[in-house]
């Protein structure tokens, strides 16, 4: 049996359009509508995965242009987040990260992570008060869903949230991501057993 196309939906589109916000010039959609994505129109429901990338690819170089890919693609990635939180979807989104705190908000990541896309899987484990481990797959640009899980920390209150990507093999990515917290916040997030 065939897998199913890997599509990335109308919304991630539109984060990343908000995210360019006014590098978005002529030359600039131009190199999306090339891509296969038209900027100015309206956006289809959903992409192939390909699409994405290539738009991703763009908007880091755009952002970021003297940065690595990686390095670029985590600017694109926090800018994506508060252009993500101006769509329909994304700001039913966030406005509920902000309720949640990050422990709750870590908690749905895979519920969260599949509102933009049909194919993204992820687990995540708890091995500190303020620290977790999240596997994703398929991952294509690390270095976005760096600066993406970071804005998110911050979005649902944590102090200084740091991402730090441990291994990527295949398609697969392991982040550590932790932040500060008070001892209160520490002692009430102590894993269960």
């Amino acid at each position: 049996m065939q897998s199913p196309e890997r599509l990335v939906f109308q919304q991630s589109f539109e984060g990343l359009i908000r995210a360019l916000g006014d590098r978005l010039d002529e030359p600039c959609a131009k190199q999306l509508r090339d891509a296969g994505i038209d900027p100015r129109g309206k956006l289809s429901v959903a992409y192939p995965l390909d699409v994405w990338v290539e738009a991703l690819k763009l908007a880091a170089s755009v952002l970021a242009p003297s940065e690595t890919l990686e390095d670029g693609a985590e600017v694109v990635g926090r800018r994506f987040l508060e252009g993500y939180g101006a769509t329909l979807i994304g700001s039913a989104l966030l406005a509920g990260v902000r309720l949640l705190g990050p422990h709750r908000m870590l908690d749905r990541m895979t519920r969260n992570l599949r509102t933009g896309t049909n194919y993204l899987e992820a687990r995540l484990e708890q091995t500190g008060p303020t620290r977790y481990v999240l596997t994703c797959r398929p991952v294509v640009v690390a270095g976005f869903y760096r600066g993406l899980f970071a804005a998110g920390l911050e979005m649902a209150g944590a102090k200084r949230p740091s991402v730090v990507l441990m291994r990527s093999a295949g398609d697969a990515a392991v982040y550590e991501l932790s932040w500060s917290g008070d001892k209160a916040t520490e002692k009430a997030a102590e894993p269960r057993s």
